[in-house]
């Protein structure tokens, strides 16, 4: 059984002069997502590897989660947007070590898949927010959903930085 933790980017910039793929994570963005992975790793979901969208702002959110959970980065084209469930799934299986894995990634791709694997219907992403869920069998329809954590609720379980 794998328990996969589906989390959208940090609030990033508008825009960017390289384009949409260079966009970074702003200052409060930087903020709220490192608090959010704290928060993240406080209430049990550390993961064992965070695979991440290749996009910046995704990286940089990846890293605070990795920081967090003290766990390796891994970029993966496949969660970039328009990432499908087919992708994620395949992500999953690259990764048969891994008890807890985190897919960082971008809207509307993270819903659609949460919504593929565990029949839920439709939960939205607000940035930085995640949803959890186990998954017995790495297929379509059959992840059961444990939790969905809305920002606010990842950064008030963060414990205070000493």
């Amino acid at each position: 059984m794998t328990t996969l933790v589906l989390m959208r980017h940090g609030v990033a910039e508008e825009d960017h002069p390289d384009g949409d793929a260079a966009r970074q994570l702003t200052a409060d963005g930087h903020a709220r997502a490192g608090r959010a992975a704290r928060g993240l790793v406080a209430l049990g979901f550390a993961p064992d590897v965070v695979v991440t969208s290749p996009l910046i702002r995704c990286r940089q959110t990846a890293a605070l989660v990795a920081d967090a959970a003290g766990c390796p980065v891994v970029e993966d084209l496949r969660l970039a947007p328009g990432m499908g469930v087919n992708d994620l799934l395949e992500v999953v299986l690259d990764h048969p070590g891994a008890d807890t894995i985190l897919a960082c990634s971008h809207q509307p791709g993270l819903s659609y898949a949460l919504s593929d694997l565990t029949r839920c219907g439709t939960i939205g992403f607000r940035r930085p927010g995640a949803a959890v869920m186990r998954l017995e069998l790495p297929r379509v329809g059959m992840g059961e959903i444990i939790a969905v954590l809305p920002p606010r609720v990842l950064r008030a379980a963060a414990p205070p930085r000493s």
